[in-house]
């Protein structure tokens, strides 16, 4: 742990936050969705704090659970429509609010920098408490920028300098990148050890100070991961902020979404058939490797 405390100050400090109609009485009356079950919460004792996880369960049987990393900043409320369709599709998401929150009061509130460990223990304390409240499910990761990082660390990233890989996550989907880090995943070889089927979602206006000021990155980071089953959405137009869901071609990526994640996780041969087979559109390139 000790090359962490040389990085810089300045390491993670440039991460931001980034009707109805009534029908007529002649036509039927289409099918209302299932009520999304709310959050529940549960205060989670983490290397001397209390972590609040938000639990989303999911509608119906749940065929797998998964950890969601939020990124700088953020918190699981500004990802509620990605939580929605992970509901819908089966999943129960259980979501830490990371200390780096503006949600958390700022006298409580942790730097970038020092939440890079508190982010690392969460994964840690979240992905056993899924195991021993979910011992039947398995379990996947899933984050957005710093997030990313965090998820897929779970899945072996950085696993020769930092050991925080969790066996038991089965695959990871990652919405944009941090970047390269100077110290983590700048570093020659922070990537060979991801072990688990990797799904990147960006696009060509996918940037983030510092250390993803071009969109390139994005693609050197997949590039980067051991050959095997990778595959990277480019989504036409889309931002750092796509995963909010105000951007253009969302559901067909979350589709992808969805089913690689019920496909690599739970095992699902219907959506193991769908994402294999699904081929680039005019929204989104499919890379595979």
């Amino acid at each position: 742990m000790k090359s962490l405390r040389s990085l810089p100050l300045v390491l993670f400090a440039a991460f931001a936050l980034q009707a109805c109609a009534t029908p007529m009485v002649a036509e039927p009356t289409a099918p209302v969705a299932a009520a999304l079950p709310a959050a529940r919460h549960v205060e989670l004792p983490v290397a001397g704090r209390t972590v609040d996880v938000s639990v989303f369960d999911a509608v119906g049987q749940p065929a797998a659970v998964i950890f969601l990393s939020h990124g700088a900043g953020s918190s699981p409320e500004r990802l509620m429509p990605l939580i929605g369709k992970l509901q819908r599709a089966g999943l129960t998401v259980l979501a830490p609010l990371h200390a780096d929150s503006l949600l958390i009061a700022e006298a409580e509130r942790q730097d970038l920098q020092t939440a890079f460990m508190s982010r690392m223990a969460e994964l840690q304390a979240v992905s056993a408490y899924a195991q021993q409240q979910y011992p039947e499910l398995p379990l996947g990761g899933l984050g957005h920028s710093y997030g990313s990082l965090i998820a897929l660390m779970g899945g072996g990233a950085l696993d020769s300098m930092l050991h925080a890989r969790v066996p038991a996550m089965k695959a990871v989907a990652m919405f944009s990148s941090p970047g390269p880090i100077p110290g983590l995943t700048a570093t020659p070889g922070a990537l060979d050890m991801v072990a688990v089927p990797t799904l990147t979602i960006t696009g060509p206006k996918d940037v983030a100070q510092p250390f993803a000021s071009d969109p390139a990155v994005q693609i050197a980071q997949f590039d980067a991961l051991p050959a095997g089953d990778n595959t990277l959405l480019v989504v036409d137009g889309s931002s750092h902020a796509f995963v909010y869901g105000e951007e253009g071609g969302y559901d067909d990526a979350i589709g992808l979404v969805t089913d690689f994640l019920l496909s690599r996780v739970a095992g699902n041969a219907g959506a193991t058939r769908r994402f294999d087979d699904a081929r680039s559109s005019d929204w989104i390139e499919i890379r595979r490797r």
